[in-house]
């Protein structure tokens, strides 16, 4: 194995040698890494060989496609769908599935990540270089194999840790992503885990799904129950505190009344009712117009029981 790729080493140095001759560099190749990418160069043979010389190179780049490859990483951070759906991400489904409670949850997930071109601490090497010395993949491949199957280890490990059952996914979905979005996180340091999100409900086995809805629905019509009857009592007490407000200013008006007749009563004496005595004197006299009242004669009329007119 070692004689023939020697052998091939050199065929290629020979044929390269010759046809330099003519001004022309056989197996020179020319890239361009875009703005919002790195790339590694990386040297396939030689003493320079392997990850630990190769370069984050950026812009034209050219290079010996028979000895040299380029390696080129978004260093911008970019969303992928891991989707049971065609129409995203990848033709085939790449949704997450995972336990809970032993029953299987699929799960539609948006994973925003990027590669970092930071410098690690005491050497000249960059996580780029680090994340192909860990992985050896390029970001496609990493994302297809390694991340998707992270994130389902991380959907596991911490619905498992927070205890979660089937019907307690519904009111527990946020607090399970920011979970699994730590643990990514953690899983991978070498690269950038900006964010994760559900793009979709979780999907649980049709028998799962349906009894956990009638259980949701009874427990609907349970508030609503409760409510409702909290709300009746809410009126009648409001109306029975109605009656007895009422009742009581009925009361403290007849106390009132009844105060005010006492005082009344206690307040006339036999000087008070002579004073009112010449007092309605007093204003009849002002009125008397100096006349006798009209003596109001009768009819001239005889008792007996003779005829009028007669002798008894």
């Amino acid at each position: 194995m070692k004689f023939t790729r020697f052998s091939s080493i050199l065929f290629t140095t020979l044929l390269g040698t010759s046809l330099s001759s003519c001004g022309i560099v056989p197996g020179t190749s020319v890239t361009t890494v875009e703005p919002g990418y790195a790339g590694l160069k990386i040297q396939l043979y030689g003493g320079e060989k392997g990850i630990e010389n190769a370069k984050v190179v950026t812009g034209r780049v050219w290079y010996n496609g028979y000895t040299e490859e380029v390696v080129v990483f978004p260093t911008f951070i970019n969303t992928y769908p891991f989707t049971q759906a065609a129409t995203e991400g990848s033709p085939t489904d790449e949704s997450v599935v995972f336990s809970v409670g032993g029953s299987p949850v699929s799960a539609d997930v948006g994973v925003s990540f990027g590669f970092s071109t930071e410098a690690l601490s005491g050497t000249t090497k960059t996580k780029l270089h680090q994340f192909y010395e860990t992985y050896r993949k390029t970001p496609e491949q990493f994302r297809a194999n390694e991340l998707r199957n992270g994130l389902r280890n991380c959907f596991g490990e911490v619905a498992e840790n927070q205890k979660l059952t089937p019907a307690m996914l519904p009111m527990n979905q946020q607090k399970l992503v920011n979970g699994v979005r730590d643990c990514t996180q953690k899983r991978f340091t070498i690269i950038v885990v900006q964010d994760i999100s559900l793009l979709n409900p979780l999907r649980l086995p049709p028998e799962i799904q349906k009894s956990i809805d009638e259980q949701f629905a009874a427990q609907q019509a349970a508030q609503t129950a409760e409510s409702n009857r909290r709300k009746v009592e809410a009126e009648a007490a409001s109306n029975v505190a109605k009656a007895k407000g009422e009742a009581q200013v009925t009361i403290e008006q007849a106390r009132a009344e009844a105060e005010s007749n006492r005082l009344l009563a206690n307040s006339i004496t036999p000087q008070l009712l002579e004073l009112e005595r010449l007092r309605v004197e007093r204003v009849r006299v002002e009125k008397w117009n100096g006349q006798q009242a009209n003596i109001i004669q009768t009819p001239n009329v005889q008792l007996g029981s003779g005829t009028p007119g007669g002798t008894p």
